[in-house]
């Protein structure tokens, strides 16, 4: 099942950008175990922490749940290891002051402990194999097409682990509120949305290929349309569906790739194709052989007697 999401999913990138080889997306079975050992890990982590937020975290916080900013906040924590939530609740729980003040210090703690940890030499959420589809993202946005850069986007969030994704997800809503103009403001000489951009970047993407401007300008594309990034093109259910059914009839899904790259045609149809391409493009050439003014009449008349030589049809229907 994962081979079909996967495949498919590559299926479709390439109908939407150019990747010159698949070498730098499909991982040795050594990197792949790798890098399930991490998730499993991760995942051990994830449990652990839940349990311990559930007790202390919001306890520590003493708010309801009605402000975004935290809730999007307490969602990163969770991928957490516990020693940072430890510490984090004991800042919360040593603040005393009046509820709008004690709101915003939580909010600091909150911002610094999430900062902290990304900050850290950690490998980025976007693994670095997929730099060529990052790259196409860009140029598509830069052309003007944002459709298909966000589906472009939406297809690579797919290739990622799910609970890599899922960290992912979390980390750029708790950017997209944090950034707001409104929000909570985390420097005075700077914009939220400019420390964010800073605070973050390399916590999401790392490739020594990619500008940092370019960088940034995907992380801010992930970032401004999180929520539907992490939602599945319709047309990929479509396609994976067909596929699976075929599994099941016992088919072949490769088959199906709900594409056509290229069209087939019949001999006869490639072979007349052939001809008339050729004596088109020879009648171009005897034409600029003959208009050719930078040439002197000896040598124009000597390459269109070769020309008559090799291609007399061509050459008796031209003159």
């Amino acid at each position: 099942l994962e081979d079909v999401w996967k495949q498919t999913t590559l299926l479709q990138l390439l109908h939407l950008i150019h990747l010159p080889i698949l070498d730098s997306i499909l991982e040795s079975p050594l990197k792949v175990e790798r890098r399930r050992l991490t998730q499993f890990n991760r995942q051990t982590d994830l449990i652990i922490s839940n349990t311990f937020l559930d007790r202390e975290v919001s306890k520590s916080l003493n708010l309801p749940y009605t402000d975004e900013w935290f809730m999007v906040a307490v969602d990163c924590l969770e991928y957490f290891p516990d020693e940072l939530i430890v510490h984090a609740s004991e800042l919360l729980s040593q603040i005393v002051n009046d509820r709008e003040m004690v709101a915003e210090s939580h909010k600091r703690v909150l911002f610094d402990t999430i900062a902290r940890h990304y900050s850290q030499n950690r490998e980025p959420l976007l693994y670095d194999q997929y730099h060529n589809i990052y790259t196409g993202i860009i140029k598509l946005r830069e052309s003007g097409n944002s459709g298909r850069a966000l589906e472009a986007a939406q297809l690579c969030v797919r290739l990622l682990e799910p609970n890599w994704r899922e960290e992912l997800h979390r980390l750029l809503s708790f950017m997209a509120v944090a950034a707001a103009p409104s929000a909570y403001k985390l420097q005075k000489q700077n914009m939220n949305k400019t420390v964010i951009r800073r605070t973050f970047t390399k916590a999401i993407i790392q490739n020594k290929s990619l500008p940092k401007t370019q960088a940034e300008e995907l992380v801010l594309f992930l970032m401004d349309n999180h929520t539907a990034v992490f939602k599945i093109p319709d047309s990929l259910l479509q396609m994976v569906r067909k596929k699976l059914l075929l599994l099941q009839e016992g088919g072949d899904p490769d088959t199906s790739t709900g594409f056509t790259f290229c069209q087939h045609i019949s001999q006869k149809e490639f072979d007349e194709q052939k001809n008339k391409t050729t004596m088109d493009q020879l009648q171009q050439l005897v034409e600029k052989i003959n208009q050719n003014s930078n040439m002197s009449v000896k040598e124009r008349n000597i390459l269109l007697h070769e020309f008559q030589k090799h291609h007399p049809l061509v050459f008796l229907q031209h003159f």
